[in-house]
């Protein structure tokens, strides 16, 4: 007899789970922030390598030439300035 006392708290226990109704999932809304996008160059050591290529195919050019004219140093000023941008862009 008093064995079978001790199965009561076990059955009123699977009785109360299995009876109760289930509860309502509650699920916080959760703001999903924008997908990240990148704006420019997507590998900026693949643009510094392709303007020192540049870069070195235009002081050839310029070589072979006894003075630099003026579309020629135009040429280069621009080229640093777009070198130190992709530099400013690595660091």
């Amino acid at each position: 007899m008093l064995s079978a006392l001790l199965f009561v708290p076990a059955v009123l226990a699977i009785a109360f789970l299995l009876l109760r109704r289930p509860d309502v999932p509650r699920v916080l809304a959760e703001a999903v922030p924008a997908p990240a996008t990148i704006s420019g160059e997507v590998d900026p050591v693949a643009v510094l390598d392709a303007l020192v290529a540049e870069l070195e195919a235009t002081t050839v050019r310029i070589d072979s030439a006894d003075e630099l004219d003026g579309d020629a140093v135009r040429t280069l000023e621009h080229l640093a300035e777009r070198l130190e941008a992709a530099a400013e862009a690595l660091a």
